[in-house]
């Protein structure tokens, strides 16, 4: 890929300066981002509960911003009880769909039904709380790859015996590790982390960085692996890659469905002072 763009560029140089050079992109069809992500903190006290749906649309490659939707009926249902909740649009234009109690959301023993409506069509989706794990110890390393100055974060964590687990870990600006207990079912485990400088991350001395452990399900394991395959960091749902999909239909038209996931997750975090090497 280097030598093709080095080979552009030499092509330019020694054409007229005149001359005027049109890339003719793909646009692609207009498809609807969702990204309805729950956090709930169940080891804290008291319990809380973090999260919204975020509405936005797919752009094009070269478009500097992203367009919201707003006038969405947006709302998640308890399946059991029957019991609704709506979600109403914070900040006008926002894209941003809240609701004032999301403690409902607490209960491992329920599934969740999402439904938004948009210009006529119904999305849906299906979630449950997932559980997680709990960070019992983070260090700091001192692992260099070829030299470079390299920031090592060790964890550690508690897995529960006899239960299949995915869980994702946040390491803070839009940096993320899936794993799953495939290997360490029911064992503390140890792993590391590297923030490099390719994360475009600066953190000296005395920075405090929130480590978060959420739980979640197998399908959204693969996907994540998947989109940060594809995308390799950035924000995760601002244009996804078209051939990532999530969990969420379309459930009047099958073929225009959107983009993005409904997930709700246990989360557990802990905080961490970098210290000098």
């Amino acid at each position: 890929m280097k030598k093709i763009a080095c080979l552009i560029v030499i092509a330019l140089v020694y054409s007229s300066c005149e001359d005027v050079v049109e890339l003719d992109t793909p646009t692609g069809e207009t498809r609807l981002n969702i990204d309805a992500h729950f956090r709930v903190f169940t080891q804290e006290a008291p319990v809380r509960a973090t999260g919204e749906v975020i509405l936005t649309e797919t752009v094009n490659f070269f478009d500097d911003t992203i367009p919201t939707v707003s006038d969405a009926i947006v709302t998640i249902t308890e399946r059991e009880t029957g019991n609704s909740y709506a979600f109403e649009e914070g900040a006008p234009g926002s894209g941003r769909y809240e609701n004032d109690n999301l403690l409902f959301l607490n209960n491992f023993d329920a599934t969740f039904d999402l439904s938004i409506e948009v210009d006529g069509q119904v999305y849906t989706a299906t979630a449950a709380l997932m559980p997680s794990a709990p960070i019992v110890d983070i260090q700091q390393g001192d692992l260099e790859i070829f030299g470079e100055e390299d920031l090592e974060i060790i964890v550690t964590i508690s897995d529960t015996p006899d239960r299949e687990d995915y869980y994702l870990f946040d390491f803070e600006f839009e940096l993320y590790q899936p794993l799953d207990d495939t290997f360490f079912d029911g064992n503390d485990f140890e792993f590391s982390f590297l923030y490099t400088e390719d994360d475009e991350v600066d953190l000296q001395p005395g920075d405090v960085i929130t480590i978060t452990n959420e739980g979640i399900d197998q399908q959204f394991f693969t996907y994540m692996e998947l989109l940060l395959e594809q995308i390799g960091g950035g924000a995760l749902f601002s244009s996804p890659p078209a051939t990532v999909r999530g969990n969420i239909i379309n459930a009047d038209n099958p073929d225009n469905f959107p983009y993005g996931y409904f997930r709700i997750s246990e989360a557990i975090s802990r905080e961490f002072t970098v210290v000098e090497d």
